[in-house]
């Protein structure tokens, strides 16, 4: 797995750079909204583009899923990739947005990595080899906090009433909430101890499959209320801590 994670590595960080040049002509970067908070950049299809035939180039065997490209074909391993997760906030010029590369071998995830360029950071794991940020390794102590966090996500699949009850939740036990406007960003924020928690409701598998191995590698709690196979055909409720706030299992698992 070693050369996969090189590869992959190296093309999360070109399709970062790519996105961050194209954004400095904002002339060349035609956009078309798909739905509310919903929009693709030129970027976004270049980005995939290129991820793509660095993926064919390394793994010619293997299946490809992108946000933007959909599924090329069926195979038992699939590359599964979000060219920019958090477009509004990279159209915008918010910091909040990264590249999401993760390689699924038909029954569990292996290998993901998160680069987020204007942040400065990148996460990658291997299964049973850990998670590391900035070649620093992550393992998530558990330790309680006096003043807990939680990123919530919220999309137009959701309910403007689910986001708030959650909300409401979570504020009547005592636990304050941000939002970042994207799961990737929500990942590192539970991985660096930002937050201790991120949840979001029928999230798309591109948007979280490199966060949950990255987050069962650094030991932290991954849940997701569909098994990985029925995910990659439709959105999952997703939520993944630190385990320093376990009532966060029963406050926002909605079968909990």
């Amino acid at each position: 797995m070693t050369d996969y994670l090189d590869a992959t590595l190296d093309m999360a960080r070109s399709a970062g750079a790519l996105a961050q040049k194209m954004r400095q002509h904002p002339a060349d970067m035609d956009s078309t909204i798909k739905g509310p908070m919903d929009v693709v950049t030129a970027a976004d299809i270049a980005v995939e583009n290129l991820l793509r035939q660095r993926i064919t180039a390394i793994d010619p065997n293997a299946a490809i899923l992108g946000e933007e490209g959909g599924l090329d074909t069926h195979k038992p391993c699939t590359w599964i990739v979000d060219p920019i997760d958090g477009t509004v906030n990279f159209y915008r010029g918010s910091s909040d947005w990264a590249v999401s590369i993760a390689r699924y071998n038909g029954s569990a995830l292996e290998l993901g990595v998160i680069h987020a360029p204007d942040l400065g950071v990148t996460a990658w794991a291997e299964s049973g080899k850990g998670c590391y940020i900035n070649n620093v390794p992550v393992r998530l102590d558990n330790e309680p906090t006096a003043a807990p966090l939680v990123a919530l996500g919220t999309s137009p699949r959701s309910s403007l009433s689910d986001y708030l009850d959650r909300i409401t939740r979570l504020h009547a036990n005592g636990i304050e909430h941000r939002r970042n406007g994207a799961a990737t960003i929500g990942f590192l924020a539970v991985l660096s101890g930002w937050v201790d928690a991120f949840h979001e409701p029928l999230l798309n598998i591109w948007d979280v499959a490199a966060g949950l191995i990255l987050l069962e590698e650094a030991g932290g709690v991954v849940w997701h209320d569909k098994p990985l196979n029925d995910f990659l055909q439709a959105p999952s409720d997703v939520l993944v801590h630190n385990a320093c706030v376990p009532e966060v299992d029963s406050l926002l698992k909605k079968d909990a």
